[in-house]
C-alpha cells in the first residue's frame, strides 16, 4: 500500500505553523553589553546563621527521612525472613 503523502497546502500550513511558534534568536554579541566580572566576595563573620537556600534544608530532610524509612523497612523484612516468621519460596536465610 502506498504511503499517504502530504499535499502542498498541508505542507504550507505546517510551515506557517512552525514559523509562528518558533522565534528567531539573535546571536550577535554587542560590544556595549556589560561584561561579567569575577569578584572575590567576603562573607560577613556574624554570629547569626543565615541560610541562603531555605529549600535545601527541606529537601534534605525529606530525603533523609525517606531513606531512613526505606532502610528501616528492609531491616524489618530481613528480620522477619531470618526468624522464619515470613517465608518466601526460593529465598533461604
Amino acid at each position: 500500500m502506498a504511503k499517504k503523502r502530504k499535499t502542498r497546502e498541508q505542507k504550507k500550513l505546517a510551515d506557517l505553523r512552525h514559523k509562528i511558534f518558533h522565534k528567531a534568536v539573535n546571536y550577535t554579541f554587542d560590544t556595549s553589553s556589560p561584561s561579567v566580572k569575577n569578584e572575590a566576595k567576603s562573607f560577613p563573620q556574624s554570629s547569626t546563621n543565615t541560610v541562603s537556600h531555605p529549600y535545601l534544608i527541606k529537601d534534605l530532610t525529606k530525603t533523609i527521612t525517606l531513606t531512613g524509612f526505606i532502610i528501616g523497612a528492609q531491616i524489618f523484612l530481613f528480620l522477619l525472613l531470618k526468624t522464619n516468621f515470613l517465608k518466601i519460596p526460593g529465598i533461604t536465610y
